[in-house]
């Protein structure tokens, strides 16, 4: 029997999402619009797959979110190599409060970030 699973982006990821958007329309509106249907559609595809076996373990986000954390890497819509957007999400169970057969599990967008950009504030220089 098939999982179903319902993809949430957290407000953060929301944010991530309008701010990575939003400097790409520098290169055009078009290329803007382009990159973010390709996000968009790698996002509706993680259902089809998204346990253990598919997606690695992001060991930083892990241990900040004190949860198993996994990334999904997304380099654009041309699919060029480059620097990847890592897509970090955490499988849930569903809120109580949602109606019966919604989920029986939750894809939560936890953040979209840069290539190598961490999680953690910069050190203050000393």
């Amino acid at each position: 029997m098939a999982v179903n699973y319902a993809v949430v982006y957290s407000d953060p990821a929301d944010a991530d999402l309008e701010r990575m958007s939003f400097q790409l329309a520098g290169r055009g509106p078009e290329y803007a619009a382009k990159w973010e249907a390709g996000l968009r559609q790698a996002v509706r595809e993680l259902p089809d797959f998204p346990g253990p076996l598919s997606h690695a373990r992001d060991e930083e986000a892990s241990v900040h979110y004190k949860r198993e954390v996994r990334r999904l890497l997304f380099y654009g819509s041309t699919r060029r190599s480059g620097t990847p957007v890592r897509i970090l999400f955490a499988l849930l169970p569903p809120a109580p409060d949602d109606p019966p057969k919604t989920a029986e599990t939750v894809i939560f967008l936890l953040r979209l970030l840069h290539g190598a950009q961490s999680l953690l504030p910069d050190e203050p220089a000393a």
